[in-house]
Formats: C-alpha cells, structure tokens, sequence
C-alpha cells in the first residue's frame, strides 16, 4: 500500500515538474558522457605519453650504448689501422716483417704489444703473424706474452683463418669463439677480432696484426648506466649475426628470419622503436644502425610490463570518473542553469583542437625543410600560407640556439616545463628577428635545442653581421628572462629551399663546437668548416706519457701542466677528434688510478662506466678537464706519497747487483729478473727506468759493454771468446753491432787503437 502511494507521488512530481526533469536528464546524460570521453581521453593521452616516454628513453639507452661501443671499436680501428698501414712503430714493424730472431727485438716487442693491450679495457689480446719467420709473437691481458711458432701457437684458429687462401681477409671487426690453453688452464672466450694483413702477390697473408676484443666487456659497455624495463641488449651486424649478447649462447647466431631482425633491416631510418611480437610476448623494439661498422644496437622489453604505470592509471581514472559522475548529479540538482556550459566547452575544445591542427602543420613543414625533405608541396605557396608560412626571399640561413648546461635545467625549476623552455626561446628569438625585419620561423626539433629559418634578401656579409648581433641580443633576453643560457650555431646562407637543410647540418655541427669556445658562444659555421676537413691529428702519446709519470709520482703540478698541454692541443681538433681522444685518455686514466688504487676497472671508484658517465654530462673542455684534475687530486690527496719509494730504490738496486753478477749469462732477461725480485716483468721494467733513469735492457747492454771493454783491454782473448764471456752466442753478429753503436768502431778496431795508443806513448816516452 505504502509502495503504491509512494509511486503515486513521484508520478505526480513527473507531471509537475517535466521540464525541469527533462532539463535536469539532459544535463546528466552530457555530464555523463563528457566525462566518460574526458577519462577515455586522458587515459589514451596518458598511454600514448607513456609509450613515447618508454620509447624514448629505450631509444636514448640504445643510443648511448651505440655512442660508447661506437667510439670504443672506431678508436681501435683507427689507432691500429695507422700503425699497420703507415708503419709508425718500429717494433711492431720488426715483428711484421723481420725474419730473423733477435732476443732483445724480441723482448722489446713483446714490452710493446702488452703496453697496446693494457692501454684499452677492450683489448683481449694482440698477435703478429709473421708467415716468413714461421711465428706469432703474442700478448693476453692478465694472462701474459710470448712467442710461438705457427705450427704451436695456441689459437690454430686464426692460423688457419690467414692460411685459408680461398677465404677472402677484410679490414672488418668479426665475431668467433676461441678455446686455448695457456699455463695449464683450458679458457672458452668470445671474441670480436679484427685482422690487418699484407699479402704476397700470389694472394697469400705474409703478415699481420690481428686484435681480440673482449665481448664481456663490449657488452658490460652497451649495458653501462640503467636500461630500464629492457630485458635484452644485443649487437647485430647488418646481414642478421649476432655479434654481442646478454645471453652468451646467442652470439654468431643468425636472426634475419626472426620478423623483428626483418623489420629492422629493411628500415631506412637510422634509428626508431616499434611493437613486435617475441616469443608470443608484445615486445617493445628500440634500434641504432652505425652504417660505418655495419652494426645495429637492439633494446627489447616486454609491452605489459613498459606501460604496467598505464595500466595503473586506467584503474584511478575508472574510480575518479564515478566519483566525478556522482559529483556531477549532485550538482546538476542545484546548477540547472549550467546546461549551457558543457556546450561552451565543446566549443572552445574545438577550437584548441583548430590552433592546434595548423602548429601541427606549419611543425610539420618546417620539419620536412630542415630534414631536406623535398616534396612538391613544399614548392605550392598556397598550401605554405595554409601552414601559417611565409618565405618570399630567395636566401636562407639556419640558426640552432642550444641550451648550456642541460643537467642543471633538467634538475632545477625547469625539471618539468623544458618543452615550455624551448617554447619561450623560440618566442623570444623569433620576436628580435622580426624587430629587425627578418622573416623568420622556428621550430623545436632537438633535446637540447631549437632552430631557426631565417629568409633573407641577400647574401652579404653586412647580413651575417646584422644576424650575429641580434643574435647576441637574443642571448641575453634568454639568459634576463629565463635565467638560462644559450649557445648559437649559424650555418651558412644557401640559396632556395633545397640548401636549408645543408645550412641546418653546418650550424648543429658549428653549435657541437660549444666544448671549445664555451658556453653562450657565437659560432660561425665558416669558422670551424676547416677543422672538419683537415686530416686527423695523431694523438698526443708524448703528452700522455708525461701526465702518467707524474700521477705515479703524485705530483699535483706536474699533472696540472700536462693536463693543460694536453688540452691546448686538443684545442685544434675537430668535434669528433675530441670526443674519442677524450674517451681514449679516460680509458688510460681508469686504466692508472684503477692500478694504482688496487681497485676493479669495472667497478671501481675509478671505473670506465663512471669516467665516461661524468665526462659525457661536461659541455666544454675546461670543465672536462676541472673534472679530471679533481680527479687525479682527490687520488693524490687520498693515497698521499707514502714509503714506496724507498721500496722501490731497494728493488733497483737488487736488480743491479744481480745484473752485475749474472750479465755473462746468455739467459738474463726481464723475466728472470722479475722471477728473482719477485714481480711482474712490467712492473719491473717501470721501477728500473723510474729510479735509474736508464731502461732495464740499456743497463744490462751497459755492464756487457764495460766488460768486454775491459776484456779488449787487458787480455788477448779472440773477439769470439769475449762475446761468450759477456753474454752473447758465439760469431755473434749482434755483439759486434752492439759494441760499434756503443763505442763507434768494431772491437777489433777499438783494440786495435787501444794497442796503437800504448804504443805511441811508449816511444814517446823512450824519446
């Protein structure tokens, strides 16, 4: 009954009031939807930020870890490439192609090749391959050198590989796995090996250099530094062969049949992200292509668990929605006069969505220009007007304002606006440029930078001039108003649309040259376009030397002066030479304080991952080398120069005592030296010459040269029977070679002239 009545009153209340309730319904059901396409928005918004985000960021790591191996294997190549071709060591060139046995060219080799393989944590091992003196002179990191014939030499593998006419040698980096045995122990490694060969006519490999990296250590540099929600990281070569991989197994496997290898292939873009499917899991692929190395660094990581924030957020925003939808009832009761509202923003979406349609298409034209990509649209000056532009002129010229100091902006009050950032400077660049009757576009196509087109009339140097001063002008507003500073790269002026993109490349590679002339520089492309097409500089090895004595002897100044040396001179290098003589002095720095502090490469307070990480995040080179001298001073400070160099004069002097007793002996040399004192031959080696100032082989020459001097002398002994005496073989050549460099004149002419001196003073006397 109470139910019935009840229905009643509500009928009645439905009668009386039905506009109000059809106003109110109405206004539920827009609520409603609105919200529901609001959320959907957001939360697609959201998804798609995340995939770009999660793209993005695999994209940078796979980049990063591209730029490190890159450098790494160029530096290499091109280091070893010289000494092979242009034949700058003497003694690998008496390695080479020497095939005659000398035991001190012997020794002096072998000093060298463990000198190539510690200067870089890459360097497994380095053979010379000498075909007419049937050997292989060797050096293995941590495990120790030698000599071997052919037939003995313990990798047969890359015997076979040069003996193998019909297998064609090329100067390129390639994968194998190599089983050995050295000092009684059976070693399984993996190696990326490069060969440098000089053949015979015939097609046969006379000679050659031949350099293992170590994979581990590629891949521990592709993995440096966090990867994120990546599960795998591999190095492809370009035909589908695995050069470098988490899972060892998978190396000199082939993927070009996997359909994410296919993809990747048959891009023509240098690098990219995309979905595939990966053991019936949604993967999310990031790739580079260094076409130069003919290699391809590939990120993977599972979909589901990349975008498991969205997911996230698809669960908050499904409860935010129903409490808005209950909000919105509530209200709809006391705000009936609102019903127009959700109208008004529909429009005013609209027209966001208008503004936003054409920043959208003039983004994309000017994009297609800098990218030099030609199409006939770009010709159509109406469809250039439908995209907001407007070049009449027939010059133009590229500006790229960077951002210095990036770190700090990306940690400070910008951490979360730096779109916002290059939105404002291109505000502000853009206005002066038009103050001063330039007809000028921008556009933000970098991470740390903007460009700009500029359209002139002419293409005078009173332009350019004009255009380096605005551009000053420029920043100063920037560094006034955003607190910021900026760098300028200008290119150069070209004529008609199809130059744009030329003059885009010179000002980004004019702008790279911010690390020599610093933060908030001007730079002209015109000033730099000279370094990038001289030859390559040879790396300061004499300035080098002299910055690792005087770490050794903790000597602050010494390391400050050289430090400085060092950097004058890679003043006048190009960008690109900078880079990767900065990476390679890192690797010998780590190599030293690593060393000398007792602590791991890898992992170490010195370690190759930290060194490049705070290296990569300086802008200049007066920073990088502030960087390096704290460095090297926090070592000196914290190690101080304890007693070792008393230890290290009792060391010296024991070797001399037992070179003064044993130089007859044929068999001396540093490794029985070092067997005696108890060290390794190296560090023997390094003690000698740092205390006498003498290398330990010229010392040991040295006693043989005094004795046989005096056996000459004082004896009538045959020369042959004084070379046995003082160490060397019997009819050795080499004894008389050594002693005519020694003193000037072969040892029978020496006692010969000795015999005819005491004879003068003889008949002198007499008279």
């Amino acid at each position: 009954m109470k139910v019935e009545r009840a229905g009643g009153r509500l009928k009645r209340l439905y009668k009386r009031n039905t506009l109000l309730i059809k106003i109110l319904s109405s206004y539920l059901v827009i609520v409603i939807v609105l919200l529901s396409v609001f959320s959907f928005v957001i939360f697609r918004t959201y998804s798609n930020k995340s995939i770009e985000q999660v793209s993005q960021t695999s994209e940078n790591f796979i980049s990063q870890s591209y730029y490190i191996a890159d450098l790494m294997l160029i530096n290499v190549y091109y280091n070893f490439y010289q000494l092979f071709i242009n034949g700058l060591d003497s003694d690998l060139n008496y390695g080479l192609y020497d095939d005659k046995s000398d035991a001190f060219a012997d020794q002096d080799v072998l000093k060298k090749l463990k000198q190539y393989v510690n200067s870089n944590p890459l360097i497994r091992s380095i053979y010379i391959y000498n075909a007419k003196a049937d050997r292989v002179i060797f050096s293995i990191s941590e495990l120790g050198e030698g000599i071997q014939s052919t037939t003995d030499f313990l990798d047969q593998d890359i015997i076979h590989f040069l003996r193998n006419t019909e297998q064609s040698v090329s100067d390129e980096f390639f994968t194998r796995k190599v089983d050995y045995v050295i000092n009684n122990k059976n070693i399984s490694e993996n190696f990326l090996t490069l060969v440098l060969t000089n053949t015979s006519n015939n097609g046969e490999v006379e000679s050659s250099l031949v350099i293992n990296l170590n994979e581990r250590i590629l891949q521990q540099m592709v993995t440096s530094g966090s990867a994120g929600d990546l599960n795998q990281v591999l190095i492809m070569y370009k035909d589908g062969n695995v050069l470098s991989h988490d899972d060892t197994s998978m190396i000199n496997k082939n993927l070009a049949n996997e359909s994410y290898a296919k993809q990747i292939m048959q891009s023509n873009n240098e690098k990219g992200s995309f979905i595939s499917k990966i053991n019936d899991k949604e993967s999310l692929v990031s790739y580079v292509k260094a076409r130069h190395l003919g290699l391809i660094f590939i990120g993977i990581g599972e979909y589901s668990k990349l975008l498991s924030s969205a997911y996230s957020m698809q669960k908050t925003l499904l409860i935010i929605t129903i409490i808005f939808i209950l909000a919105g009832i509530i209200l709809a009761v006391f705000f009936t006069s609102s019903i127009y509202n959700p109208f008004r923003k529909l429009l005013h979406k609209y027209r966001l969505d208008s503004t936003r349609l054409l920043n959208d298409k003039k983004k994309t034209f000017l994009g297609k220009l800098i990218d030099g990509e030609m199409d006939e649209k770009i010709y159509d000056k109406d469809y250039m007007m439908e995209c907001g532009v407007s070049f009449d002129d027939p010059f133009f010229l590229t500006i790229v304002l960077k951002m210095d100091a990036l770190e700090n902006i990306l940690s400070g009050k910008w951490s979360k606006d730096v779109k916002l950032v290059k939105f404002a400077i291109l505000n502000i660049a853009i206005e002066f440029f038009r103050e001063k009757r330039f007809k000028a576009e921008g556009i933000d196509n970098g991470h740390d930078y903007v460009s700009i087109i500029l359209n002139v009339n002419n293409s005078s140097d009173e332009i350019v001039r004009k255009l380096i001063d605005t551009t000053t002008e420029i920043q100063d507003k920037v560094d006034k108003y955003l607190k910021i500073s900026v760098s300028a790269g200008i290119g150069d002026i070209v004529e008609g649309f199809e130059g744009i993109s030329k003059s885009f490349q010179n000002a980004r590679a004019a702008s790279n040259y911010r690390m020599i002339f610093g933060r908030k520089a001007v730079i002209e492309y015109g000033d730099i376009a000279d370094r990038n097409n001289n030859d390559l500089h040879e790396y300061p090895y004499d300035i080098e030397k002299k910055m690792i004595e005087a770490i050794k002897e903790r000597n602050l100044r010494k390391i400050d002066m050289s430090l400085n040396e060092f950097f004058e001179r890679l003043a006048l290098y190009s960008a690109d030479e900078i880079q990767i003589t900065v990476l390679q002095l890192a690797v010998l720095l780590t190599r030293t304080l690593s060393g000398l502090a007792k602590t791991s490469i890898e992992n170490g307070e010195y370690s190759i991952k930290v060194l490049v990480s705070e290296i990569q995040a300086c802008e200049t080179l007066q920073e990088i080398k502030t960087y390096l001298y704290s460095l090297c001073s926090k070592f000196v400070e914290t190690k101080g120069n304890d007693s070792k160099e008393n230890v290290k004069t009792i060391i010296a002097n024991k070797i001399k005592d037992y070179v003064g007793k044993h130089y007859g002996s044929m068999n001396i040399s540093t490794d029985t030296l070092a067997k005696y004192v108890e060290l390794s031959p190296n560090y023997v080696r390094s003690i000698f010459k740092e205390i006498t100032g003498i290398s330990l082989s010229d010392y040991i020459t040295q006693c043989r040269m005094s004795e046989a001097q005096r056996l000459l002398i004082e004896t009538d002994y045959p020369v042959s029977r004084i070379a046995e005496l003082v160490g060397y073989p019997e009819n050795s050549k080499h004894f008389f070679t050594v002693f005519k460099k020694h003193f000037g004149r072969t040892p029978e002419n020496y006692r010969m002239s000795i015999h005819d001196n005491g004879s003068q003073s003889k008949l002198s006397s007499n008279g």
